[in-house]
């Protein structure tokens, strides 16, 4: 039986699609094994947004080969789309896959005749193939059935990928192409199939999520796609990866206010609070409504977690504008953040601008803010001290405590004790402490 191991490097959407090239290779009764051991076949799927995340993908590549000289090496995600030609200098790479072929990933292994001995074998090719297209190109929405996530108790269900936004640093959207969304029948019935496969929580996947539907006939609303999955059987909750802050509409609101399935968390990025700096990235929004809404939200709905990503050190952020940026988030109630160091990207219109700072201004300004983020974090984790929470308990024990752990719908991370019975169930729990960033409760 041929082994099979598979990686990835960046976000929840690239996990979701490593998710349905694993379950293509399990159809064909591959071996799937952990990306740390010895197999006949690695297949990574790679992230480009920073320089780093391309340095990772090159580690991670020559990683595989050093571990069996000998496997079939497919690289594939938004490095492969971006940069094929790197890829590809990196010797013991067989194949490379631009983002519309990763599911077409068995095809290629047929058509480039990497299999052998009636597919009981593969083999090493003798020249790189690369299958790399124009992400542009006129395209429908691919996805696949998934009804395994590795021991997860939530599953990540795709509606959408691309994005129409030309923000001046993001490679993404070259990396991805125009939005192109999932119709909703399809959609239902994929969440149907997960809550019969036992999963109690999905999270709603996309590149710019919150763009679901503009290019459906007839349009349809995020806010209108979720409304319909809490009508479907068996999922006791609806997460929503990040939005954008012009997205986020009344709607939505309305529906995480009112509904017990949606889960009062928003992941909004900020990048900057210096509304100059916005302009430069091309943002379509200033401070001013960013603040208004993150306010409405937490008037409207007071339990509400509100994640935030951040970018330090882009072109032209003196200390007047960092310190813009702090002081709106030291202001707002945010529950944690997820801070960036500014990378240039070729590619994009932001390589080329002026005022480039410094690399170790960089590292200061996201120490700062981090800190900052810790600090908001345990300031919104306290505030539950005391309070009963649903936690949907995942199916493994943290590693040091051996204490069962899991997530409330506002996403504060929670670990209590308890018997292996109440792994992938939702519980009541009472928060009774915080130490060294960890929240502790007892079941209720």
């Amino acid at each position: 039986m041929i082994k099979a191991a598979f990686t990835t490097i960046g976000c929840r959407f690239n996990q979701f699609e490593t998710a349905e090239m694993e379950d293509l290779f399990k159809a064909m009764n591959f071996d799937i094994v952990p990306f740390s051991d010895s197999a006949n076949i690695y297949v990574i799927n790679t992230c480009t947004v920073t320089n780093r995340s391309d340095y990772r993908c090159r580690q991670t590549i020559r990683r595989a080969i050093q571990t069996n000289k000998d496997a079939f090496i497919v690289v594939t995600g938004c490095y492969s789309q971006i940069n094929p030609e790197e890829v590809g200098s990196i010797k013991g790479v067989d194949m490379i896959l631009g983002n519309m072929e990763k599911l077409n990933i068995v095809n290629y292994l047929e058509e480039f005749n990497a299999f052998k001995n009636g597919k009981k074998e593969i083999k090493k090719l003798d020249d790189t193939r690369i299958v790399v297209t124009d992400i542009n190109t006129a395209r429908e929405f691919k996805s696949r059935k998934i009804s395994n996530f590795s021991g997860r108790t939530s599953a990540y269900l795709k509606i959408q990928t691309g994005c129409d936004q030309t923000c001046s640093f993001c490679i993404v959207t070259i990396a991805r192409g125009p939005s192109i969304s999932e119709k909703p029948e399809i959609i239902l019935n994929q969440a149907q199939e997960l809550s019969d496969s036992g999963f109690k929580e999905i999270v709603l996947t996309g590149v710019n999520l919150g763009s679901y539907g503009d290019n459906l006939n007839p349009k349809t609303e995020l806010s209108d796609l979720v409304e319909m999955l809490t009508g479907v059987k068996g999922i006791e909750r609806i997460r929503l990866s990040s939005i954008n802050p012009r997205e986020v509409s009344d709607g939505l609101i309305s529906l995480i206010k009112k509904s017990e399935k949606v889960c009062r968390h928003l992941h909004i990025p900020l990048q900057s609070g210096d509304n100059e700096i916005l302009k430069i990235m091309r943002r379509d929004y200033n401070s001013e409504f960013y603040r208004d809404l993150i306010i409405k939200l937490k008037s409207n709905i007071p339990d509400i977690g509100i994640g935030a990503d951040v970018i330090v050190g882009f072109p032209g952020e003196d200390e007047g504008k960092f310190k813009n940026t702090y002081r709106l988030i030291e202001e707002l109630p945010l529950s944690y953040l997820h801070v960036f160091t500014y990378s240039q990207r070729e590619g994009t219109d932001a390589y080329n601008y002026n005022e480039q700072i410094t690399e170790s201004t960089k590292k200061e300004r996201g120490s700062v803010i981090k800190k900052l983020g810790e600090k908001k974090s345990n300031t919104f984790r306290e505030g539950f001290i005391g309070k009963i929470c649903k936690v949907l308990i995942e199916n493994t024990r943290d590693r040091e405590t051996c204490l069962l752990k899991g997530y409330t719908d506002n996403y504060i991370p929670v670990m209590t004790g308890g018997g292996d019975e109440l792994m992938n169930k939702l519980v009541n729990v009472r928060i009774t402490e915080i130490s060294d960033n960890v929240v502790i409760g007892e079941l209720t």
